[in-house]
């Protein structure tokens, strides 16, 4: 699963997504990879895409905005 999402609470909290079972953690991952063009790469190269975005408050905000989107869709 994903190593990434751990870093992702504050994102998916925003986007009101609270993954429980391996399924919605899977789809949440799916979501994130779409948004990002992450494609299939192993998920530490995920995080270093993904990284400075989360720790910017504005990029926080929009990727929480298009996780919501892909995720409920």
């Amino acid at each position: 699963m994903s190593c990434y999402l751990r870093h992702m609470k504050g994102v998916m909290s925003r986007a009101g997504i609270n993954p429980g079972s391996k399924e919605e953690r899977k789809a949440v991952d799916l979501a994130i990879r779409e948004i990002v063009g992450a494609g299939d790469i192993p998920c530490n190269q995920v995080w270093k895409m993904l990284k400075d975005r989360v720790m910017d408050p504005a990029g926080e905000e929009i990727l929480a905005a298009e996780l919501k989107r892909k995720y409920n869709g």
